[in-house]
């Protein structure tokens, strides 16, 4: 017996570029058919629950491959049954967290007990990064075999990049060994300290300490004569700038195991926007230039930006509530992943497929995540949306517990109608 089937949608699957009307049936969790049109009528009888989608667009569930979570260490902030729902109300059905918490997530037993938790509760996936160097200070390597043991879908030293190269040099080569990919913050430290903004004009116009754009792609570049030693997949994380798309290009033609993400503050914001000194525009890496966005969009467009992740950090409201030098970077994310995407499609610089496969194939594809497609045998995580609906960015309306965006105010289309994990429902907007 079909479980579950979705008819009346508009089916969107970027693995096997499918547009078109039709239905899908759903058993035990897992995609048993996908046809175009209207479903047989014994088809609607034979179903356990039926859902007419009303024309709305039916996609595999988004995959968010960089999620800051509070939990454990301020949960006060966002817990994890808060962050697991609010990801499934924007479509979310996968996030991957950073090892950035307290305690940080370098060693087996944290990777086991949070995933543990976080069956127990429902809403999206969770899955996790372990820490590349313990405490991610980027001195000792972290045990990444048992971290890969327990689950961890690949490693990354969350917010903070490994300056030493000999232990970088290490550190991919453990990751290669155990076919997981690096997933690098790519910034040169000691070139941004002190940095409050992008360095430019406007840092200066602003009385603000710039931070060179050039720090994003000297680490890159660093990064890829190692990844020609070690030869493991390695992943920069919310790249911003045109030199850092450029390096990515270069790398992907000459063959490396190299991929790339961005954030659609990167795609939707320039560094014009820190003007007012509202500290919901302190991100990291910083807004850059208005070439610099361009840029991006042009990476996304060619494929050298492989994926779009909310890059949702959970910010205190009084770290936020301070002059722009001091206060934290960083901004909620995961309720506008979706929209700030479309909006590049509104804008016709990606088809709508394109934008699905930014949002779900990729990354499922670089973390070797299951979803990603509709294709029959497929895991039913489903995101269900309309891309004309219209609606105004407001944090007080978040589902997420983290209330801070650059986006606010701004009107966008595309709402998540519905969402579903295993075949089950996780979200449906009244």
């Amino acid at each position: 017996m079909t479980d579950l089937l979705l008819h009346n949608a508009r089916l969107l699957d970027p693995a096997q570029a499918r547009d078109e009307t039709g239905f899908v049936r759903i058993t035990d969790g897992t995609i048993t058919g996908v046809d175009a049109g209207a479903p047989p009528s014994e088809l609607l009888t034979a179903a356990a629950q039926t859902y007419d989608c009303g024309g709305a667009c039916l996609a595999p569930g988004l995959i968010d491959m960089r999620v800051q979570s509070a939990d454990p260490g301020a949960e006060h902030l966002e817990d994890l049954a808060t962050l697991l729902r609010a990801a499934a109300s924007g479509g979310i059905t996968s996030i991957v967290t950073l090892p950035d918490a307290n305690p940080v997530i370098d060693d087996a037993s944290m990777i086991d007990s949070l995933t543990l938790r976080a069956n127990r509760i429902g809403g999206a996936r969770l899955f996790l990064y372990g820490a590349a160097t313990r405490r991610l200070k980027g001195k000792a390597m972290a045990e990444l075999g048992l971290m890969a043991d327990a689950g961890a879908v690949g490693f990354s030293n969350g917010t903070r990049t490994i300056m030493d190269s000999l232990v970088m040099r290490r550190v991919l080569a453990y990751c290669g060994m155990l076919d997981r990919p690096f997933i690098q913050h790519c910034e040169d430290h000691h070139l941004t300290a002190g940095g409050e903004m992008n360095e430019g004009e406007t840092s200066t116009r602003l009385g603000l300490i710039g931070a060179p754009a050039e720090a994003e792609a000297i680490i890159i570049d660093r990064d890829l004569h190692l990844v020609r030693l070690s030869g493991a997949r390695y992943h920069a994380a919310h790249i911003s700038t045109r030199a850092a798309a450029q390096s990515i290009r270069r790398a992907k033609d000459e063959g490396l195991p190299v991929t790339a993400d961005t954030a659609p503050p990167y795609f939707m914001l320039n560094e014009l926007s820190a003007s007012t000194y509202d500290t919901a525009f302190k991100l990291a890496p910083p807004l850059r230039s208005e070439d610099d966005r361009q840029a991006i969009i042009e990476a996304l467009a060619d494929g050298t930006i492989d994926a779009i992740a909310s890059d949702h950090i959970p910010v205190d409201g009084d770290a936020k509530a301070q002059p722009f030098g001091p206060a934290q970077p960083g901004a909620s994310g995961l309720d506008t992943l979706l929209a700030m995407t479309l909006s590049l499609v509104h804008r016709d610089h990606l088809s709508l497929l394109r934008a699905m496969e930014l949002l779900s194939l990729a990354p499922g594809s670089i973390l070797d995540l299951a979803g990603g497609t509709l294709g029959e045998g497929a895991v039913a995580d489903l995101v269900l949306f309309d891309p004309q609906a219209s609606w105004v960015v407001r944090a007080a309306d978040f589902a997420s517990s983290s209330r801070v965006t650059p986006f606010e105010g701004l009107p966008v289309q595309g709402r998540v109608t519905a969402s579903w994990v295993g075949g089950v429902p996780v979200f449906q907007r009244d």
